[in-house]
């Protein structure tokens, strides 16, 4: 992954960030050795020493998630020179992540990279992950990891002219959008244009809340259950559209009969099985 990829990822997360005593947001993005991002931004607390960096809310959240190797890491915030992880993430980047590379950018495109070990002399800790009461091969066996959350990380977004739900027209299938695909990405498009439709799957990104039963207005109104039917309100809020693929430009998909609004996540691009 390019570095100006990871830090548009960083720079992104810092508006979820939690800063209102020190008002400086920043952002990380953390790229595992098997292609993930996982974003972290800070979150401060008025007892000030409760206050969690943006490396490491990523990192913890990726070991949570199950990933162990990292490649490495971004950091943006609004300063001149750009941003460098505190001691403290540095010392928990390197017992948890090794000796990783280390993208540190700011708003005006400043950039700087070192590797951590240069940022950490003489380090300590490395071997940590050897020594934890479970093994590699017992988390990933354990039966119980269904109930532990996945994060994802979109590949693209919907560009369209609708900004909210209910602007969706009812003949929306007639109706001409398209999909970006992310840069770095765009070698997994070869071909596609050989497909008449494809299946985009979506986060549905401003639905929230669901109920099991209810009354579905695309049914008729009866009672169906939420996984019945094509509810937008769901446990997870994914949604997959058939869509007709009218053309493949570079990155950008144009697609006819798209049911989403403009800004809307892409988790994956599918083919659609044929019917028999």
């Amino acid at each position: 992954m390019k570095a100006e990829t990871l830090l548009a990822a960083a720079c992104a997360s810092r508006l979820r960030a939690y800063a209102p005593y020190s008002g400086f947001p920043v952002g990380a993005a953390l790229y595992t050795s098997e292609g993930a991002v996982i974003t972290g931004s800070n979150t401060e607390n008025a007892s000030y020493g409760m206050t969690v960096c943006a490396e490491r809310i990523a990192l913890f959240t990726a070991v949570h998630a199950g990933y162990r190797d990292f490649k490495k890491l971004a950091v943006v915030a609004e300063s001149t020179p750009p941003p460098a992880p505190c001691g403290s993430c540095r010392q928990v980047l390197w017992e948890l992540a090794g000796d990783l590379e280390v993208i540190m950018g700011n708003l005006n495109g400043d950039v700087k990279i070192s590797n951590l070990s240069a940022l950490l002399p003489q380090p300590f800790g490395s071997d940590s992950w050897h020594n934890n009461p479970f093994s590699k091969e017992e988390m990933e066996n354990n039966k119980e990891n269904w109930r532990i959350a996945v994060s994802f990380h979109p590949v693209g977004y919907v560009i369209s002219d609708y900004e909210k739900p209910q602007e969706i027209p009812s003949n929306y299938k007639e109706l001409v959008s398209q999909v970006f695909i992310e840069p770095d990405l765009k070698d997994g498009l070869h071909r596609l244009e050989e497909e008449r439709e494809i299946n985009v799957i979506s986060y549905l990104h401003q639905a929230r809340g669901y109920t099991l039963k209810d009354r579905r207005s695309g049914r008729g109104n009866e009672i169906f259950g939420v996984f019945a039917c094509r509810a937008p309100l769901r446990p997870n809020s994914i949604a997959q559209s058939t869509v007709e693929l009218l053309d493949v430009n570079n990155n950008i998909l144009t697609v006819r009969g798209l049911d989403l609004i403009n800004g809307t996540p892409v988790l994956d691009i599918k083919t659609v099985m044929p019917r028999l």
